[in-house]
């Protein structure tokens, strides 16, 4: 009977996916599992990916002639309508310093992995990182040094101007996660490459990669620059995985041959990976791996078995050489021999 065949890759799968579940790695497909195993390379966003994605602003830095009151209040105003981790870090900042009302805004325009700008009060306010200020020509040669500085102790400059001159810097600080590093060695450990691709500075990219391991880095990366870099490891014959969490990763994570999204990330972020760390937790991500690779070790036991059963056995009972009580016997043990072999990935 050809019924441990049909079960022998299903079952494996199911309780793969089951066993990934428990260890707190949600599994959209069981083809996602399949080709976990073949992961030549993994790109990992930085902020909220390998950092905790609690950021927490440190310093300010005001070079105009505005007071620090005026210039947070209407900053925060403006960050209010972001879901960036970084605004709401501003935000905080902001409240904590001093009682204000938001203002209204008008013209409000995000540029993903880039920044934003608005209209508030009689401002006109540009937030973001340093290339998209420098695109909207603003001269921010005066923050510079300061953006240097934050960038060699792993912090995130933010730049902000108004009315199109440059006003102010936030360094903004989130440590790694404490599972990062043993998350990147186990991976190298698998023999799978690890790069980060990051829209921070090369400076702040290069201090956190080299706290958890990371040797590639590629900083200044836009959405569009994330996913070319997919590409371009695809078409060198590499199988591509992706670790993201916001919505500037969700082309590369759609595009990677998987993409696992932080659980506490963006909704559109999850939506566009095929599995999700549903605690955020990175080491997860070998432990799948290795999970993968058994099941398919278990696929392929189940197969085995199925295959070499039926191709005896079909033609004993053929020429009626089989007994029909043993046969009906031996047709249920092959069946269930697959599925108890199934389940020893529960003790994987």
């Amino acid at each position: 009977c050809p019924c441990a065949l049909g079960l022998a890759t299903p079952t494996a799968i199911m309780v793969g996916t089951g066993q990934s579940a428990k260890r707190g790695v949600y599994i959209r497909n069981g083809e996602s599992l399949e080709t976990a195993t073949h992961l030549t390379a993994i790109i990992f966003d930085k902020t909220g990916t390998i950092t905790e994605g609690k950021p927490e602003v440190t310093d300010f830095i005001n070079i105009s002639q505005l007071s620090n009151e005026v210039l947070l209040t209407h900053i925060a105003s403006a960050e209010h309508n972001s879901e960036h981790f970084l605004a709401l870090a501003i935000v905080n900042y902001a409240q904590s310093k001093h009682d204000f009302d938001f203002k209204s805004v008008k013209d409000f325009k995000v540029t993903a992995g880039r920044g934003l700008q608005t209209k508030v009060g009689h401002y006109q306010v540009l937030i973001g990182n340093q290339a998209w200020l420098e695109e909207q020509n603003i001269d921010i040669a005066e923050l510079l040094p300061h953006a240097h500085k934050l960038g060699l102790k792993g912090k995130t400059p933010v730049f902000t101007a108004f009315n199109g001159k440059a006003s102010a810097i936030f360094g903004i600080a989130d440590q790694p996660r404490e599972s990062a590093k043993h998350a990147i060695a186990a991976l190298n450990q698998l023999n799978i490459e690890t790069l980060m691709v990051t829209g921070d500075t090369s400076e702040t990219a290069h201090h956190i990669a080299e706290l958890v391991g990371i040797k590639t880095v590629i900083a200044h990366a836009t959405p569009e620059q994330k996913l070319a870099e997919i590409h371009r490891l695809q078409d060198e014959g590499g199988s591509v995985g992706m670790i993201g969490d916001g919505i500037n990763d969700a082309p590369a994570l759609a595009a990677a041959n998987v993409g696992f999204a932080i659980g506490h990330g963006t909704d559109i972020a999850i939506e566009s990976a095929d599995l999700t760390l549903v605690n955020g937790d990175i080491s997860k991500v070998a432990e799948t791996v290795e999970l993968s690779t058994y099941t398919m070790k278990i696929i392929k036991q189940n197969l085995f078995w199925a295959f070499g059963y039926n191709t005896v056995a079909i033609p004993i009972a053929a020429v009626g050489k089989l007994n029909p009580m043993i046969a009906s016997a031996a047709m249920a043990l092959s069946s269930v021999s697959v599925i108890v072999n199934s389940l020893r990935i529960n003790g994987k």
